[in-house]
């Protein structure tokens, strides 16, 4: 018995080390189940690929997705690798300087940059200039010289301030108390959006007074929060603008909370189906929305001109329209409706 089990043995030994060398033939590599989670839609393989590191404000607002969305797109047509990474918070600008550092140290062939505070950022901005790496700035602007970088491509954020002052001036009759919700400290997108609606405000509007609330800060929550405040605070309020969704979403649900539902016009910035949904039903008036896609898209596009020592404008206007419940299904409004 002892020698027929040796023999079993070795026979079955013998056969799985046959097996081990057949499975040995198959090169191919295995299956790690997707690109990394920094990685959008990669480019073809091949030698001369580039790689761009686009970095925005926030990861998981839909504004920011639809950006990831036309950077891929742009990516995917021109044959590049997109690298999306970016800070957990809109508010930490201290890891978005790290993350930017970190893409330099990776050596990416360039990278598109929303920058979260216009001064903060400058340093950094400087050192990948220095590195000669092409740095497109998108969304918002940061305090440097046009020589840093490739293009600056955004909304101009100061003509849509513009639109939702007028907008809020007519559907609340030209008088009252109207809030504003801004976003943060020296962000620069936002910041132009709330120069030029109080400035259309003071101009055109004489008969209303705009109380500012404490900031938002991208947060629906805070935004809520420093909305009931300020609502507390000026009973007499006919209309809220937000400078951005969070801050328009906090201020829907304090006037819900308040029950001022239909009686406290609301104006909101940057679209998504929930802003949709309110102005069907009536509870937003209207949204101003920016091209986020177009962004990305033109974002990846610059910085493949400026590796190919193509001319690029220095700066893009992606676009900026008003929606209404009157205007909602047009063909207009088409590209800019939440998807």
């Amino acid at each position: 018995m002892r020698i027929v089990t040796t023999r079993r043995t070795a026979l079955f030994s013998l056969s799985a080390l046959a097996l081990l060398l057949l499975a040995g033939c198959d090169n191919k590599p295995a299956d790690t189940g997707g690109t990394p989670k920094d990685t959008g839609a990669p480019a073809p393989a091949g030698a001369n690929t580039l790689t761009f590191a686009v970095i925005p404000k926030g990861m998981t607002h839909v504004f920011w997705q639809s950006v990831k969305a036309g950077a891929e797109k742009a990516g995917e047509e021109m044959g590049a690798t997109i690298k999306w990474v970016g800070a957990q918070k809109e508010t930490d600008t201290a890891q978005q300087i790290g993350v930017v550092e970190n893409q330099m140290t990776a050596k990416v062939d360039g990278i598109a940059l929303a920058p979260l505070d216009k001064a903060a950022l400058v340093g950094v901005i400087k050192k990948v200039h220095e590195a000669k790496v092409p740095l497109v700035i998108f969304d918002s602007a940061a305090d440097v010289a046009d020589d840093q970088y490739v293009s600056f491509i955004a909304t101009d954020n100061l003509k849509s301030g513009e639109i939702a002052a007028r907008q809020m001036g007519k559907i609340v009759g030209g008088k009252g108390t109207v809030i504003m919700v801004p976003n943060a400290a020296n962000s620069a997108s936002t910041m132009d959006r709330e120069a030029g609606f109080e400035a259309v405000m003071k101009k055109e509007f004489p008969g209303i007074k705009v109380v500012r609330s404490n900031y938002g800060e991208s947060d629906r929550n805070k935004s809520l929060n420093v909305s009931q405040d300020a609502l507390s605070a000026n009973p007499d309020t006919v209309g809220i603008f937000g400078s951005c969704e969070p801050c328009a979403i906090g201020a829907l649900k304090a006037v819900e909370a308040k029950g001022l539902k239909g009686k406290v016009k609301i104006i909101a910035f940057d679209n998504t189906t929930e802003i949709e949904k309110s102005i069907t039903d009536g509870t937003i008036d209207s949204v101003v929305i920016q091209n986020p896609f177009k962004m990305g898209y033109e974002s990846v596009k610059a910085l493949i001109a400026a590796k190919k020592g193509e001319k690029v404008e220095k700066k893009i206007d992606t676009g900026v329209v008003l929606m209404t419940k009157a205007n909602m299904a047009t063909d207009e409004m088409k590209d800019f409706r939440a998807k």
